[in-house]
């Protein structure tokens, strides 16, 4: 959860920046505000919050497909699909996603960004009713870091399997659009064991897998 002193400042900042009103506060601020509160209620990590797709530094033909799924929201909506985002690390997987679901907020939809560590940790709480609510009734929503290297044995590969599947494979039925970004090379290897079979089906009906390609990006930045 984004610290409220933090997101009080970034409203700050739009207002002090503002070309229009030069920091007197106007229309065009109070909307860019309320977008902000709509950003931190869906969780959406603010180091994303001011990126914009076109300024995409990874590979072109992942940043078509993205920027196509953000211009028609509506259709995506409607066909209600698991995409799910493979590649390694630093090019781009998560700022993709979480374009999407500015772009899905702006059109007034609801949505949610999540890890799943928290997705999992979520559930597995006292509290995990709430949150099935949520990823039930939520729009669109964002499962990031579906890594291998969470889950360092078997007995943890099937508890973490097992409720990531439940939760796909009800949005899936329910025609729930949900995005997952994994590390993972082979889609198909993220979980073993009996997860690894029901995946593969679950996938071959509902999810449609996108690579980003490219060089680690975060890599590049770091050399500078």
């Amino acid at each position: 959860m984004i610290s409220l002193n933090r997101i009080e400042a970034e409203k700050k900042h739009i207002i002090k920046s503002c070309k229009s009103c030069k920091g007197l506060g106007c229309g065009i601020c109070y909307k860019y505000c309320v977008f902000l509160d709509k950003l931190a209620e869906a969780e959406i990590p603010l180091d994303y919050w001011h990126r914009k797709m076109e300024d995409f530094y990874g590979e072109q033909n992942f940043k078509e497909v993205v920027l196509n799924y953000m211009n028609s929201i509506e259709k995506h909506f409607s066909r209600g699909l698991v995409h799910c985002f493979a590649g390694h690390r630093g090019t781009g997987k998560t700022m993709a996603a979480c374009s999407i679901l500015k772009a899905a907020i702006l059109k007034g939809y609801s949505a949610y960004y999540t890890t799943m560590v928290d997705s999992v940790s979520h559930l597995l709480s006292p509290a995990s009713y709430n949150y099935r609510d949520l990823v039930k009734k939520i729009d669109f929503l964002v499962i990031d870091e579906v890594d291998q290297r969470f889950f360092p044995s078997p007995g943890s590969q099937q508890l973490y399997g097992n409720h990531f599947e439940n939760v796909l494979r009800m949005r899936a039925q329910n025609k729930l659009p949900t995005i997952i970004c994994t590390n993972s090379e082979d889609v198909s290897q993220i979980f073993g064991g009996e997860f690894e079979v029901s995946f593969a089906s679950l996938r071959a009906q509902f999810v449609k897998v996108l690579r980003a390609g490219g060089k680690d990006a975060r890599q590049s930045k770091e050399k500078l």
